[in-house]
């Protein structure tokens, strides 16, 4: 009996750094990406998101063992790099772009935090950020320690003490005193948040011709915060604005959505669809089937692509 599935792979920063690092930017280069999608063709067959919109709604056929590539952040990287790779071979993605790299000129603090840690070292910040807090509110417990298991599956990626960071800063940290502290932080130790914005996101003619490409272009909140842990009106505003943005820089078209942090609950998943969203992807690591819903669509990061690949591999040889 016929039972597709697609591996839907999520990437973020795509550029030449050497070796991944354990402190500051997280990197795929741009020759592994390249070897990635060698492993991938080889093992699957590559698919565009309209494709598995279609199937979600019984209107077309995927293959048994298909892929989809995801794009998260609206990076640079993703039209100077990523683009050209895919154009070459004939593939298309999904780019997620966040609301606010377009409509203000800053660093979302996600992408400043990790500058800060490529400038400054792990220990610098975590000093240098708790004399900050405890400037903005010298009432709390700023050094207090963190559960870190929480932390490590966020960011599986990273040495605990970094994870917890992260976390943190991301997750636990009121927004509003998280971009105050950030900010801050980032003009005395980086330099200008609104010149380190303009180099580091997408603009809106590099989206345009990625779509004009035949990509897609969904959306990744408006502001980059963790969904699940807002109010609904919060939650209402942040994913109505980027739909609304999109709707009116690219044109009116059914898109996804993912959910930054892979962050969500159920008020979020009917707030993306009243949106218009046709999608929204989570980040639980599996593959998309016919029994998954339409706005919990699982993806895996990158780093466990191979590990996927190995065994699906080995459960065809068992069937």
């Amino acid at each position: 009996m016929n039972s597709p599935r697609c591996l839907a792979v999520m990437y973020h920063y795509v550029r030449r750094l050497g070796p991944m690092s354990r402190e500051g930017i997280v990197a795929l280069s741009p020759r592994d990406l390249e070897t990635q999608l060698d492993i991938l063709c080889a093992a699957l067959e590559p698919i565009d998101w309209p494709t598995l919109w279609a199937w979600t709604q019984g209107r077309a056929r995927i293959p048994d063992r298909s892929f989809l590539l995801t794009f998260d952040d609206g990076l640079v990287d993703h039209a100077a790099t990523v683009a050209p790779i895919l154009e070459r071979r004939g593939l298309r993605g999904v780019f997620f772009v966040v609301g606010e790299t377009l409509t203000a000129r800053r660093m979302l603090s996600a992408h400043a935090i990790h500058l800060l840690l490529t400038n400054l070292g792990y220990e610098r910040l975590e000093y240098e950020l708790i004399r900050c807090l405890s400037n903005l509110d010298s009432d709390r417990d700023w050094g207090a320690n963190l559960d870190s298991e929480a932390a490590c599956a966020t960011y599986p990626y990273e040495v605990p003490q970094v994870a917890c960071l992260k976390y943190f800063l991301n997750m636990v940290l009121p927004a509003e005193i998280r971009r105050a502290a950030v900010n801050t932080l980032f003009e005395l130790s980086v330099g200008s948040s609104a010149r380190w914005s303009q180099s580091t996101y997408l603009n809106w003619d590099q989206l345009k011709e990625l779509q004009d490409k035949g990509h897609t272009i969904g959306a990744h909140g408006h502001a980059h915060e963790p969904l699940g842990k807002l109010t609904a009106q919060q939650q209402r505003h942040d994913i109505s604005s980027a739909a609304a943005l999109l709707n009116e820089g690219l044109g009116r078209d059914i898109r996804p959505f993912s959910y930054p942090f892979g962050s969500f609950t159920g008020e979020t998943e009917a707030i993306c669809r009243g949106a218009g969203f046709a999608h929204a992807f989570t980040t639980e690591r599996t593959w998309i089937t016919a029994q998954c819903e339409t706005m919990r669509l699982p993806r895996i990061d990158t780093i466990y692509v191979k590990d996927e690949l190995e065994k699906e591999a080995a459960t065809c040889v068992e069937i």
